[in-house]
């Protein structure tokens, strides 16, 4: 929260004086309550509840100010796990036919979103998908003799 300004005087010629503006930057330094900052990364749901703690913090302090508190967004890299894949693009990601992954999703076996008549997926939920589905390696086979 930036401290209020107060109007410059004008003296007794009508003009404002340089001595009354260094007075009024002193003084509005020394009434100034101290700033505390803070940047944190963290999803949406959790940032909030961050915030939320923090406000009742800062409203339960006595002699402090009510503090002005906002969150930034910031868009999600191409890299990022909050990509989303249209539907064929998420099959050729698995290595399976358009077929049968729409036969995943309507069994609920994959996470998807469906906006207007068009399905998509998340580049995580694929990659964890895939990790859940490999095989472990088994024994070799006993060659007979």
């Amino acid at each position: 929260m930036l401290p209020a300004s107060r109007p410059i005087s004008p003296n007794e010629d009508g003009r404002a004086s340089d001595h009354a503006a260094t007075n009024i930057s002193v003084a509005t330094k020394e009434e100034s309550s101290p700033a505390f900052v803070a940047c944190f990364i963290l999803p949406r749901k959790q940032a909030e509840t961050l915030i939320s703690v923090l406000q009742e913090y800062v409203s339960s302090a006595k002699g402090l100010s009510p503090a002005n508190f906002s969150t930034l967004s910031i868009a999600p890299t191409e890299d990022s796990a909050a990509v989303w894949l249209a539907h064929p693009e998420a099959a050729k990601c698995l290595g399976i036919s358009t077929t049968t992954l729409y036969r995943y999703a309507e069994q609920k076996r994959i996470e998807f979103r469906k906006i207007g008549n068009r399905l998509e997926y998340r580049r995580s939920a694929l990659e964890q998908f895939k990790e859940q589905h490999v095989r472990p390696a088994g024994r070799p086979r006993r060659q007979e003799v």
